[in-house]
């Protein structure tokens, strides 16, 4: 009998750090960078001197961040999923078994949706290679957050005035992180 997969035993979030960041839990994390650089899609990285070194791979409403190595960071070294399409793609390929109800503040799309609009991404597109950079600049919790407000933001600007998340959040914006606290203790613990 074969076991299945939890989406828990794969990420851990929605995170303090914003309401569609995910940790990619350390036993998943060399699967997910694979999965990532599998991936016909932007790519960043960065290596700068005294920092530690950051990839990022645009997907979808988000994408996959990497940080490793030794320098100066307030953010634990590891993989990060920002993006609820993001997640919920990187899942559905690795054989995870998703969430039936959307998190808070997600608007559920059907996966082959999904994979339809990531499989027309262009890595080449100006706003696919902005976004891979964003994410690879995410090298402490402070730079993090706010590159998932800005694509938290813009994924709620595309949405149809008939889309609506699943529950209320609180906007998040990189000068309100108290609502990035608020949400992370009002949310139960995933283990």
């Amino acid at each position: 009998m074969r076991m299945m997969l939890s989406w828990t035993d794969v990420v851990v979030g929605p995170s303090a750090l914003g309401p569609a960041v995910f940790t990619v839990a350390p036993r998943f994390r060399e699967h997910v960078r694979d999965w990532a650089a599998a991936q016909d899609v932007a790519f960043a990285a960065r290596h700068d001197v005294h920092w530690p070194a950051v990839e990022g791979w645009a997907v979808l409403d988000g994408g996959v961040t990497t940080i490793s190595g030794y320098g100066l960071t307030s953010l634990p070294h590891g993989v990060r999923v920002l993006g609820f399409a993001a997640v919920r793609l990187l899942l559905a390929d690795l054989g995870a078994e998703a969430p039936a109800e959307p998190f808070p503040g997600e608007v559920l799309a059907d996966l082959d949706e999904l994979r339809r609009r990531h499989q027309a991404t262009r890595k080449d597109a100006p706003e696919n290679v902005e976004q891979a950079e964003l994410l690879a600049v995410c090298r402490d919790a402070e730079l993090l957050r706010w590159v998932a407000a800005a694509f938290y933001e813009e994924a709620a600007r595309l949405r149809t005035p008939t889309d609506q998340p699943a529950e209320p959040t609180p906007r998040p914006t990189p000068h309100n992180p108290a609502a990035w606290r608020r949400r992370a203790h009002s949310s139960p613990v995933i283990g």
